[in-house]
């Protein structure tokens, strides 16, 4: 960790959920779902008392999805003087297709992690998959985040002069670009807020919520949460209880039962145990790329290499070893990134650090433009409007102690000072807050999903927050790997959408195993070869486009033809093998074709063409650096029904 910017020691593990980890719908589940959808044009009612001005979405995240209506919603900057200043909260939706009973809010995590975003991305689907036709789709960015006055102490260059220093510095260049990272932010903060930090909290956000309840004319809102978003949800409910239709909160945050020594040790001995899980994954699996008998020896070994001889790019950009712990943390969030990881680790040892810095930037909101978005400054910030950051320990030596008994990788460069070093923390920047308890026990029923295995918020979180949610709350465990299970287990998002849907409850005590893997089906190798096409084990590729193994199954191929050109070659070979042509689908990525075909047995086939200038854009920079230069790659994927 860095000296000097305590503020951000939990920050940097709990990140959003969707930008890191198994949540959110991908693009083959878009590209699946459009290939099977219905046309549904009915609509539905808005509600006769709606204020807000829903319209054409000119946001680049919703711009030309006819599908999408945007509007933004003036609250308080200061909840408790309502004349004070206002932000403009920026709302996107996907409205009902049926006869509407209302909203379903949802928020992505972080805390600051995009809501419009998402919802733009990924809210068509979610409302088809969970059964939510007769429901608004609502996505936001809370106040703070990106289009609703997104922090930003600091600006775009600074950020990324300052995005993976060496955190055991070697030279007094290095030490300084540690004290002026943690010196600049707040600096830029005070100069650039003042005293105004302190009104972006949980508490406002969760405040903001209900005027956007009230601006759509609903008397409840039924809410969907992912980690973070968790926490901001019970908050709403803890607020507004008798407004709260329903709410399923997945891979739940609960921060209020911590002792100190927990605030420091819980996620990140979460992430050693997903640590050795990979490892031993690797280790047991003769397709992983960095496979050897000892698999955390190898990456102590180049992460010592990359310390000691950082890898400089095509682009002049340094790989060292702080990348790599980023790209690590990354990609534990889903297990479908193990093999990326791999991959990526494999390649920094011959010299090649693109895939690490791929997996390194999307976590940290790096934009391939060098731009960023405005999450890693704005969790802090939250986290301390929220009074939810880490306190001082009692006892320093000791707990470092057991940071480095517990936790011998993830917390190899914390040091003393990280620990008692308050200079860049909260109280540098705004009072001391007090955060919201949780306690509701209202009638809307809520359910809590917790992971045994999820690194970023472990089962003990959602243990704390089903009892705090009171007696129509449910706990769900999931059994499986990662970070975020909507849309990843069938079972967990049954149950999402029973409760959001129905208000149905699942019984006390469920618990939900990971999806069985999807076989190869039996007419595979009726699969055509088409002239120029190379298939190649691209699992960034994969990764980036969401098929894991229990979504469905799939291989790369790499041609040098032009994405169209490409693209036409499947056709015509899938046609003349007998597979029927159900026509193309926009999964809204640059550079990126999408057919779906019908087998001879009644399967969908998805064939994903993605041009060189795809892996230019945000959401398939991560793949990039596994891509050969200038390749053009098709994935062809079957997702059963």
């Amino acid at each position: 960790m860095r000296a000097g910017t305590a503020l951000f020691i939990a920050a940097s593990l709990l990140t959003v959920a969707g930008c890191a980890g198994d949540t959110g719908v991908t693009a083959v589940e878009r590209a699946t779902a459009e290939a099977t959808a219905t046309d549904d044009t009915s609509g539905g009612t808005t509600g006769g008392t709606d204020t807000l001005d829903w319209g054409p979405c000119d946001d680049p995240a919703a711009e030309g999805d006819d599908a999408l209506e945007c509007a933004t919603l003036a609250v308080p900057l200061d909840h408790s003087d309502p004349d004070s200043d206002t932000i403009d909260l920026a709302i996107v939706r996907v409205p009902a297709t049926g006869d509407r009973v209302g909203a379903v809010l949802f928020n992505p995590g972080g805390p600051g992690g995009s809501g419009f975003e998402f919802i733009a991305y990924s809210g068509a689907v979610i409302q088809a998959q969970l059964g939510l036709d007769d429901f608004d789709i609502v996505g936001f960015d809370p106040r703070g985040v990106d289009r609703s006055n997104g922090i930003r102490c600091v600006d775009d260059a600074f950020m990324d002069e300052h995005l993976y220093l060496d955190d055991t510095p070697d030279t007094p260049e290095e030490e300084a670009l540690l004290e002026e990272d943690g010196d600049g932010f707040v600096e830029g903060c005070k100069a650039n807020y003042g005293d105004t930090l302190q009104f972006y909290s949980t508490e406002a956000t969760a405040r903001d919520m209900d005027l956007i309840r009230a601006a759509m004319g609903d008397e409840q809102i039924s809410y969907l949460g992912i980690s973070y978003g968790t926490y901001l949800g019970a908050v709403y409910a803890t607020l507004f209880p008798e407004r709260v239709r329903a709410m399923a909160l997945d891979s739940a945050y609960e921060p209020n039962g911590d002792s100190v020594e927990e605030q420091y040790l819980t996620q990140i001995v979460g992430f050693e145990g997903a640590f050795d899980d990979w490892a031993a994954w690797c280790e047991g699996d003769a397709d992983c790329a960095f496979t050897t008998a000892d698999v955390p020896a190898r990456w102590d070994a180049l992460r010592l290499q990359l310390d000691e001889q950082p890898i400089t790019n095509a682009d002049g950009r340094v790989i060292n070893q702080s990348t790599l712990d980023v790209a690590t943390s990354a990609a534990l969030y889903s297990e479908s990134d193990w093999p990326v990881l791999a991959d990526a680790l494999a390649a920094a040892e011959t010299g090649d650090g693109d895939g690490l810095l791929g997996l390194a930037d999307a976590y940290k909101g790096r934009n391939p433009d060098g731009t960023f978005d405005t999450l890693f400054q704005s969790i802090g910030i939250i986290e301390c409007a929220s009074g939810i950051e880490q306190q001082p320990p009692d006892d320093p030596e000791a707990l470092l102690a057991k940071l480095k008994e517990q936790a011998p990788r993830f917390a190899a460069d914390i040091t003393l000072d990280d620990l008692t070093d308050t200079e860049g923390g909260c109280s540098d920047l705004m009072p001391p807050q007090t955060p919201v308890e949780i306690d509701y026990a209202a009638d809307g029923p809520v359910v809590v999903i917790g992971g045994t295995n999820d690194p970023a918020t472990p089962i003990r979180w959602a243990q704390e927050m089903a009892a705090a949610m009171g007696p129509n709350a449910r706990l769900v465990t999931y059994t499986g790997e990662g970070h975020g299970q909507l849309l990843v287990s069938s079972c967990v998002t049954e149950i999402e959408a029973a409760v959001l849907a129905d208000l149905t409850l699942p019984d006390e005590d469920t618990t939900c195993d990971p999806d069985p893997v999807v076989e190869q089906p039996a007419w595979w190798g009726d699969l055509p070869d088409v002239p120029g096409h190379e298939r190649q084990d691209l699992a960034a590729v994969k990764a980036a486009l969401g098929l894991t193994d229990t979504l469905g199954y799939g291989d790369t191929y790499v041609s040098t033809q032009p994405t169209a050109d490409a693209d036409q070659a499947w056709a015509d070979a899938l046609d003349a093998a007998g597979f029927q042509d159900l026509g193309s689908q926009d999964i809204g990525l640059d550079d990126v074709l999408d057919r779906a075909f019908l087998s001879p047995d009644g399967d969908i086939l998805l064939v994903i063409t993605l041009g060189p200038d795809a892996f230019d854009s945000e959401e398939l920079a991560a793949a990039k650096g596994a891509v050969p230069e200038g390749a053009t790659v098709v994935l062809v994927a079957y997702v059963p029904q």
